[in-house]
């Protein structure tokens, strides 16, 4: 069972990190060049769209399946040194996915929703501003994401 729940928590976390690095590496930079801000903003917010399910079905899934590991292991510990001592990097990636988690709920409920408002109303230069704000937030969790692999990795 436990194998199954680390997998769901790694699926979960390519799912997410995949599509950031996409989105921020291969289709905005593609659609600023290619494309006029109406198709390019048309573009993203049609595929944002799709994205933005994945990511909160990623989220869920990370949220159930690290809460599972991190007191199974809390526990394990506890029952073998006495102490509930889990490893560093287990609560730096706690920590900075918890942030991550409150970013993307920034990006959803206040930048994603700004930016639909503007293409609906055909607002072309705030739905662009609205886009880059959501691409450095995006970043930023792209960021985020990749020092949590590390501290899991590397901080003992």
């Amino acid at each position: 069972m436990i194998d199954f729940v680390k997998l769901t928590h790694l699926v979960a976390a390519i799912f997410w990190m995949g599509g950031m690095a996409f989105m921020i590496l291969a289709l905005r930079p593609v659609a600023v060049k290619l494309l006029e801000p109406p198709e390019q903003l048309q573009l993203l917010g049609a595929v944002w769209k799709r994205f933005f399910i994945v990511v909160m079905v990623s989220i869920v899934a990370l949220f159930a399946s690290g809460t599972n590991l991190y007191t199974t292991a809390f526990r394990a510990i506890k029952a073998a040194t006495g102490t509930g001592s889990v490893p560093l990097g287990w609560n730096v990636m706690l920590v900075l996915g918890l942030l991550m988690m409150l970013i993307f709920g920034y990006i959803y409920f206040a930048g994603y929703a700004r930016f639909k408002r503007a293409v609906a109303a055909q607002d072309w230069p705030l739905a662009g501003k609205a886009a880059a704000q959501i691409q450095t937030l995006m970043l930023t969790n792209f960021v985020l994401g990749w020092l949590s692999i590390a501290a899991v990795r590397l901080v003992r």
